[in-house]
């Protein structure tokens, strides 16, 4: 049997790390695009150094893009770069709509010219959806607050337009919040748990938090990049909200990591006015009844079992 191809275009991150990991097992041939020559930290840890091939070029460069994908015959391409951070998109503007819409626009074109048997996965964002402190599902009314979110939207809508009008195997997955030990660590889960060590340590005697009353949907990586190859080899072509159906304080998630380190949180947590951000959404909650239905999938990792798995430092 002929092997399948597989392009990832974010191959060095959290996602495209783990995506790469699970798909090479499935003993696929796997190419990915970075940006940057750089040696990928997240490959050495997954052991997955080596087994990729990469190319390095901009994303937005059609004619290179193309190239890759009718040299290789890719068979599906998953989009999970682009820039990633709501709260410094609104002060990179171009790059944020660039790389986030420009690279998505050029992959639907390459399949409608050259392959519309070609499988595309877009990764798209909760950002997307207005706030609410009601469950969202697919269909909530989508309001961006920020360019990022503005840039998921465009790009979901565009997945959405060419898979209607011109019947192609393209989709998104609506990704809710979700880590790992290959997220950065300014992400403010691994933020929180690398300061609570320090501070357990005597190393650090505080750590500055914002809003800590902000509640989010947060899973586990791992876990979803595994939905991303599923939803995408359905025989119906759809987009999905990706998370666990549990929404919880920031300020619990706290209260959790400090107690495994048997610390009291008040005497160590300080409130940083500066750290508050202007377009924040209160209330972050996920609406995953279609997912479970279609899929019929259920989490194994909850906002627990995700702190307990960063504290210890669990790779899967």
């Amino acid at each position: 049997m002929k092997k399948k191809n597989i392009l990832i275009l974010g191959i060095s991150g959290q996602d495209g790390s783990y995506l790469s990991h699970y798909l090479l097992r499935k003993n696929f041939r796997i190419i990915g695009i970075s940006r940057k020559k750089k040696n990928i930290k997240n490959h050495e840890k997954l052991g997955i150094k080596g087994k990729i091939i990469i190319k390095n070029f901009d994303y937005n460069n059609y004619e290179k893009l193309k190239k890759i994908i009718t040299t290789y015959q890719v068979n599906e391409i998953y989009f999970l770069a682009g820039q990633t951070k709501p709260n410094i998109s609104n002060e990179k503007v171009l790059e944020t709509l660039y790389s986030n819409i420009v690279p998505v626009y050029n992959i639907i074109d390459i399949i409608i010219n050259y392959n519309k048997k070609i499988k595309f996965f877009n990764s798209s964002s909760c950002e997307i959806f207005k706030a609410s402190k009601k469950s969202l599902d697919e269909n909530s009314i989508k309001d961006p607050n920020t360019i990022y979110a503005l840039s998921k939207l465009i790009s979901f809508k565009m997945v959405k337009f060419f898979r209607e009008k011109f019947s192609l195997k393209i989709c998104s997955g609506i990704l809710f919040h979700h880590e790992s030990i290959l997220r950065e660590k300014d992400f403010v889960i691994r933020k929180i748990i690398s300061s609570a060590n320090q501070i357990n340590k005597n190393k650090i005697g505080s750590l500055k938090l914002g809003d800590i009353d902000v509640s989010r949907d947060w899973g586990w990586a791992p876990e979803y990049v595994k939905l991303m190859h599923r939803i995408l080899n359905k025989k119906k072509f759809d987009d999905y909200i990706i998370a666990t159906g549990k929404s919880t304080k920031l300020r619990e998630v706290v209260k959790k990591t400090f107690k495994y380190y048997n610390l009291n949180w008040k005497m160590h947590v300080k409130y940083e006015k500066n750290l508050l951000r202007k377009f924040d959404i209160k209330v972050r909650k996920a609406n995953t009844l279609k997912i479970k239905k279609d899929l019929k999938w259920q989490p194994k990792n909850y906002i627990d079992d995700v702190v307990f798995n960063l504290i210890n430092e669990k790779v899967f």
